[in-house]
């Protein structure tokens, strides 16, 4: 698309369209400057590691194949153990629905890995309708308020690039306090994912 649009750009004669050279580059200032913004506050995100206590947990889906996790939610989960073992009693609600390629919601593979690995079951709370960060927050807060608990600080176990994003949505959902959990995701993927956090964060400030 960038290169298509480098080739129609070229073609114009700016001499003649004065006011579209004006308003392209003025479009192409506002779009650097918005893109090093949003990816400065992405990358504030990338190392959190909150030691605050939080009413629930919550764990951000990521994808399946079949029934198998992908790394990325691997990683998610990986990283969540320590601080779901260390509290034992605070619920843990794992957020992701069931999308093509899948043959089971991500909340029962999610469930599934964290009983394997030694949480309880009676810990761990399915989400399973979500099919989008802005979704993962706002049913995850209707089975908190279904529990009575008004204002929850929770939680939030996600990707790293994907921190700041997911911390500013459950923001926009009501949440008292929004802590975070950054797992690692993989280097040779880190440029795609930070380009479209930018489109998916300027979607989300929309």
């Amino acid at each position: 698309m960038i290169t298509v649009a480098f080739i129609v750009l070229r073609r114009i004669d700016y001499q003649k369209h004065i006011l579209l050279k004006r308003i392209l580059l003025t479009g192409f200032g506002i779009a650097a400057v918005s893109f090093v913004i949003i990816e400065a506050l992405v990358f504030t995100q990338l190392n959190a590691n909150d030691p605050e206590e939080a009413d629930y947990v919550i764990i951000l889906g990521s994808g399946i194949k079949g029934t198998e996790l992908s790394l990325t939610l691997k990683q998610r989960l990986d990283a969540s153990l320590d601080y779901i073992r260390s509290h034992p009693q605070t619920p843990v609600i794992v957020s992701g629905g069931q999308g093509p390629g899948e043959s089971i919601p991500e909340a029962l593979a999610m469930k599934n890995y964290l009983v394997d690995q030694g949480i309880s079951p009676t810990q761990v709370i399915m989400e399973d309708r979500s099919t989008s960060t802005q979704e993962n927050m706002a049913f995850s807060k209707k089975i908190i308020d279904a529990s009575g608990l008004e204002h929850p600080k929770i939680m939030i176990v996600t990707s790293d690039y994907h921190m700041f994003r997911s911390k500013y949505l459950a923001a926009k959902n009501g949440y008292a306090a929004e802590y975070g959990i950054s797992a690692p995701s993989p280097g040779y993927l880190k440029p795609i994912n930070m380009i479209r956090e930018y489109f998916a964060s300027v979607k989300a400030f929309i």
